[in-house]
């Protein structure tokens, strides 16, 4: 039996727009897809650790079961990261994954982790459609992820936008390239990919269909 779980992405939440149509189309395919909430109520100390985890208790409650994650943005760095620890994940398809996340942060916000930086930022948050308050403790517990190698031969899909500003085309490239286990399929879209969403979709069900 296969499970499927959705990972959204960073400032966003299991009601997005892009998780709402996985959503339907999953149901309308025949499969349960669950979409836990990443931020657990509490996004202003949200951290890679406590997603992971939340991914891993929900596998440990039916480890019988066979999962396939579907990640988002840095959602598809959080399923990336989930794989490397659980053995019952057996496929990964990720758009625009947030991969060297701690690096593109730090150099964005022009910091050095090894000197003071302030306890907290603002950030805009989707779901709220306002700025709020991130804690940089996101930052410093991502330093014990960023040194993951990826080596699990599973089969993984990637699909990136040509045009995304926020996590560059280069990011997925690069993961590819050193891993010829995964695919990439680059879009004329950008790091929403909601102009491709239905192909998108289509590929989706198309891919774990394949793997089994």
């Amino acid at each position: 039996m296969m499970e499927y779980i959705y990972l959204h992405g960073f400032a966003s939440g299991p009601n997005s727009q892009k998780a709402r149509v996985f959503k339907d189309r999953f149901q309308k395919s025949g499969l349960s897809l669950i979409i836990p909430d990443l931020q657990q109520g509490d996004f202003e100390n949200l951290t890679l650790s406590k997603q992971v985890a939340l991914i891993q208790n929900i596998i440990d409650k039916n480890p019988e079961a066979n999962y396939a994650l579907i990640g988002s943005s840095m959602g598809g760095y959080v399923a990336a990261l989930t794989a490397e620890t659980r053995n019952e994940v057996k496929a990964l398809y990720l758009m625009a994954p947030g991969f060297n996340f701690l690096n593109r942060w730090v150099g964005r916000l022009n910091w050095d982790l090894d000197s003071t930086i302030p306890d907290s930022i603002q950030v805009y948050h989707y779901r709220y459609d306002k700025e709020v308050t991130l804690s940089t403790r996101l930052f410093r517990d991502a330093i014990q992820w960023d040194s993951i190698p990826f080596k699990r031969k599973l089969p993984v899909r990637v699909v990136h936008g040509i045009h995304d500003e926020s996590v560059p085309i280069q990011e997925s490239r690069d993961f590819v390239r050193s891993r010829p286990w995964c695919q990439l399929q680059e879009l004329d879209s950008d790091h929403g990919l909601f102009s491709c969403i239905d192909w998108i979709i289509d590929d989706c069900l198309e891919f774990f269909y394949k793997v089994g």
